[in-house]
């Protein structure tokens, strides 16, 4: 994810996703492997998957392995460590360009959170506020 700048615009789009889910789930693969798997379910061009494929090789969340004939792609990064960069991303855009409305959403979420979430959220503050001191 070295690649990747911290915004926004570095979120995958719906294509994109679709193609990570294979990715992530089979590991390593070729342009053909996910489109089979997407063309299960949809009408897709195995150019529309080769291009989407090589846009994620150019952002670094996918790696290109040219030395056969088919090229095979891996995952750079776990979904997981993805979706962690995603959120901070979306929440680092929101909350510098609309601080108010963004933390005011945020502290309605509160409410809704399961003790164990609510419970990480209070040891973050308070680890926070502790290094302050």
């Amino acid at each position: 994810m070295s690649r990747r700048s911290s915004s926004i615009e570095t979120l995958l789009g719906p294509l994109e996703q679709d193609v990570m889910d294979v990715v992530w789930r089979m590991r390593d693969v070729t342009v053909r492997d996910v489109h089979v798997e997407l063309a299960a379910t949809r009408e897709i061009a195995y150019t529309t998957v080769m291009t989407t494929m090589s846009r994620l090789a150019r952002k670094g969340i996918l790696q290109r392995d040219t030395a056969d004939l088919a090229h095979r792609y891996r995952p750079v990064v776990s979904r997981d460590q993805y979706a962690r960069g995603a959120v901070g991303d979306v929440l680092t855009w929101l909350l510098e360009r609309y601080p108010e409305p963004a933390v005011a959403y945020l502290a309605d979420v509160v409410d809704e959170l399961d003790d164990v979430t609510l419970d990480q959220l209070r040891d973050a503050v308070a680890r926070r506020r502790a290094q302050e001191s």
